[in-house]
């Protein structure tokens, strides 16, 4: 009889995912990108909080918001630069996979809080 079930191990060749370089790869890949999404989260409710009043001028200046909307962007470009550095710092291949993906992955979200935080930027 056939055995239909397709067990993942003939699947995935030479991917381990116990391994500790996929385990951090992935620890820091997912950190990084919660760290990203709450401070453009914070960052789009502070910003708009900015109504124009003089009592909020302090927090809203033309800086406080050049700074609040390219934050997001600089923590997950960061992230992504690490987690590829580590990528080529590796030497098992299952490991260098894993970090290369999720240094990827935090580039194109980088892009993505870039779009999402072009219209709060002072000069538009």
């Amino acid at each position: 009889m056939t055995d239909l079930s397709h067990h993942s191990r003939e699947l995935r060749r030479g991917a381990d995912y116990s391994e500790p370089g996929v385990r951090d790869a992935l620890r820091t890949g997912l950190g990084f990108a919660a760290a990203g999404a709450t401070f453009l989260f914070v960052a789009m409710v502070w910003i708009g909080t900015c109504t124009g009043s003089l009592a909020q001028a302090a927090g809203c200046g033309a800086s406080q918001r050049a700074m609040l909307a390219l934050g997001a962007p600089a923590i997950l470009l960061v992230g992504g630069l690490w987690s590829i550095v580590c990528s080529f710092r590796r030497r098992e291949h299952s490991a260098r996979w894993a970090w290369q993906a999720a240094g990827w992955t935090l580039l194109a979200l980088m892009v993505l809080s870039v779009v999402l935080s072009l219209p709060s930027l002072p000069w538009r």
